[in-house]
């Protein structure tokens, strides 16, 4: 019978950034997809107009307040990546993927939903995690900037957006201008919209095969690996 110990995997600090930036994500993604195509109208009482309404400011609101704590979350989890004395993780994610030999044991794990040692790869992550994680990290930032040009677009009379337009305006003449931008921006949505859905599929495929709550450590914190 096989005796499992009880881990400290995940610390608070983590655990809350990772569901700040999950509800972000969600609330970004819905509103997103609103401002591109409304799919709903809501009109003033008693009349077929909007005019007292403000349906899509309400919405575009929410999702500039949502994008904002993106930002804050992604920044923070970028430093205790690298500066943080417990999550310190940077190599992980940056470079575990390039270790092609543990790619084989993960992806059966995954695939089967049977263990094949993936726990006993001696690391923080598997090399699928790894690169999914970092290809999260160059994405989000890469959306933030989409955002950022896309938000300051039209509010060059204010000073500091001003700024902000002309630091970031190299970007948009590279991508091919605003259309470009916003092209760009809203494909880049469906990147995480995978990203979400795989991530759940690879946590419940991980915690099957080895048993070791992994979908539970997120809200305790505790993982659990044989001895």
């Amino acid at each position: 019978m096989a005796v499992y110990e009880k881990k400290y995997e995940w610390t608070v600090g983590i655990r809350v950034l990772h569901w700040l930036t999950f509800i972000a994500i969600v609330v970004l993604i819905f509103t997103g997809f609103y401002i591109a195509d409304p799919f709903w109208f809501t009109h003033t009482p008693g009349t077929r107009e909007a005019y007292d309404t403000f349906s899509m400011a309400n919405v575009r609101f929410i999702h500039f307040i949502s994008a904002y704590v993106f930002i804050f979350a992604i920044i923070l989890r970028l430093y205790y990546a690298f500066f943080s004395r417990f999550d310190a993780d940077w190599k992980e994610f940056m470079f575990r993927w390039l270790n092609v030999k543990e790619w084989i044991a993960t992806l059966k794990n995954y695939l089967t939903f049977k263990p094949y040692g993936v726990e006993g790869l001696g690391s923080k992550y598997n090399p699928v995690q790894s690169l999914a994680y970092f290809a999260f990290i160059l994405i989000s930032i890469f959306q933030i900037l989409t955002g950022i040009i896309l938000y300051t677009m039209n509010d060059n009379s204010i000073r500091s957006v001003s700024g902000v337009q002309k630091i970031l305006y190299p970007i948009t003449q590279i991508m091919g201008g605003y259309p470009a931008i916003r092209i760009t921006h809203h494909l880049l949505t469906w990147f995480f919209i995978i990203f979400i859905l795989a991530h759940v599929y690879m946590v419940i495929a991980h915690d099957i095969g080895e048993k070791n709550g992994s979908l539970s450590s997120m809200f305790t914190g505790y993982k659990y690996e044989k001895k």
